[in-house]
């Protein structure tokens, strides 16, 4: 039960328009730079590696950074909402830049291009949208079914958009050329952060504190180390957007040289993203069935690594449409889709839940550091799953100029789709089982309404006593 009204359909929409307008971005950059820049630009896999690598290596302290000034964020719009408005034109621009490295550019000219658009994208801009709007959630209601509802809504967008940017992107982009769909995709994502904007707003306004409770950069990130569940999360962020990075920036090749249809990667994105999708919107439901979102995030890594071992063990390179082991990779693939489904709303919902644990467990709330988990596990996920792609591409020697690829490079294409997703999986089902959030919640929210309401209660005194004393001087 939270203290401010329910939220209405059409706020919750809104909110997921967020989330919609960033997946926009991110799929585009997630799912075809890897192959836009081997194939279209002719870089080589192993530099694509280091470029992907060395910007999340930058990514880690960006993170940190925005979480602080986040939380020193205090203005007529809000602590969230400003940092929404005032990044997301520049994110737009910045996906056109990142696909329109100029032929004219020599091959290390590229190279730098690449690097500079890509690190302006994730590391500053990307930063600063997607973390404000991540913690917004805990701004604008404190109903955790609210909470749960706005980010089944969210993903339900989110895997929508997936699906249709899959479906299009491959077409469109032999059509318009990458600069010509990339300006499409920036103008519609800008249109939907605005549309979060202007109508999200954030009720629930920041505990007041005394001026001796204000913390530097290096105390805040002193409490936080303090919060136990901010690890596992930070874990759970990285493998699943590790996962999420591999599977994204591989499937176009698994398409290409596989399946040999480069269209029919918007059916494999459909077949994992469709499940998703209706997991998501479920998820109020699974969540209630399971009994909370840290078993949900257990119940999602078990179906992960049964979809993911199903093609590990049978999906060979001979694989055609029609063939048996074709059809055991789409049913693996919606497995892992539903597991996939589960844990985004899960893990997301779940932050604001973290964020109240650190405040039960060290006396101070952290929104902008806690939050922060979200941005940096998602990063620095995506990237180590874009560098593996690139990593293990080398190792065989890819070569984009070939129209059949060897044996050896198919292998490591099946490889990097499957093996390692389900290694990291297993490694995720492991860390899952070691503690659980959901047995002390309870008694954490029941304490913190009754530390909250003595706070404030002081708070008002002290500044009635200060009020008192100042009309005595006068």
């Amino acid at each position: 039960m939270g203290t401010v009204p329910k939220l209405s359909f059409f706020e919750k929409f809104s909110f997921g328009s967020g989330d919609l307008g960033c997946t926009v971005i991110w799929n585009v950059v997630a799912m075809f730079m890897t192959i836009y820049y081997t194939d279209d630009v002719g870089i080589s896999a192993a530099a694509v590696a280091a470029i992907m690598l060395s910007v999340r290596i930058f990514d880690g302290f960006s993170d940190l950074v925005m979480g602080y000034v986040l939380d020193k964020t205090n203005s007529k719009l809000g602590k969230a909402r400003p940092w929404i408005l005032w990044s997301a034109p520049f994110m737009c621009i910045f996906l056109i830049l990142c696909f329109s490295v100029p032929d004219f550019l020599g091959y290390t000219a590229k190279i730098v291009y690449a690097f500079l658009t890509y690190f302006f994208l994730t590391v500053v801009i990307y930063t600063a949208c997607n973390l404000a709007y991540c913690s917004l959630t805990s701004f604008v209601t404190d109903d955790l079914q609210d909470r749960a509802s706005m980010n089944a809504i969210r993903f339900v967008m989110t895997a929508a958009g997936s699906i249709i940017l899959g479906y299009v992107t491959p077409v469109a982009a032999k059509s318009l050329g990458w600069l010509g769909i990339c300006v499409v995709y920036g103008v519609v994502a800008l249109g939907l952060l605005l549309l979060c904007f202007f109508v999200c707003k954030e009720r629930i306004k920041p505990q007041p504190r005394r001026a001796e409770d204000k913390l530097t950069v290096k105390e805040s990130m002193t409490v936080l180390s303090k919060n136990t569940f901010f690890y596992f999360l930070v874990a759970f962020f990285m493998i699943d957007f590790a996962n999420a990075g591999i599977t994204g920036s591989s499937g176009m090749y698994l398409a290409r040289y596989i399946i040999q249809d480069d269209t029919f990667f918007g059916t494999l994105n459909l077949v994992g993203t469709l499940p998703q999708a209706i997991a998501c919107f479920l998820f109020p439901w699974i969540m209630q069935l399971l009994k909370g979102k840290w078993n949900s995030i257990i119940a999602g890594y078990i179906l992960y690594v049964i979809g993911y071992g199903m093609c590990t063990l049978f999906v060979t390179t001979e694989m055609t449409m029609g063939s048996y082991d074709f059809y055991i990779m789409l049913v693996g693939l919606a497995l892992k889709g539903i597991g996939w489904g589960i844990h985004l709303v899960a893990m997301f919902a779940m932050i604001a839940d973290v964020a109240e644990y650190g405040e039960w467990k060290a006396g101070r709330r952290l929104e902008g550091a806690t939050y922060s988990v979200s941005s940096f596990g998602f990063k620095i996920g995506l990237g180590i799953g874009g560098a593996v792609v690139g990593w293990v591409l080398a190792s065989v020697n890819y070569d984009a100029t070939l129209d059949v690829q060897p044996t050896e490079t198919l292998e490591a294409i099946l490889d990097i789709n499957f093996l390692i997703p389900l290694i990291l999986s297993i490694v995720g089902l492991v860390l899952s089982l070691l503690n659980n959030l959901d047995k002390v919640y309870p008694q954490v929210m029941k304490e913190l309404t009754v530390r909250r309401a003595q706070e404030a209660a002081a708070i008002q005194a002290e500044q009635g006593n200060n009020g008192g004393a100042d009309l005595a001087k006068n």
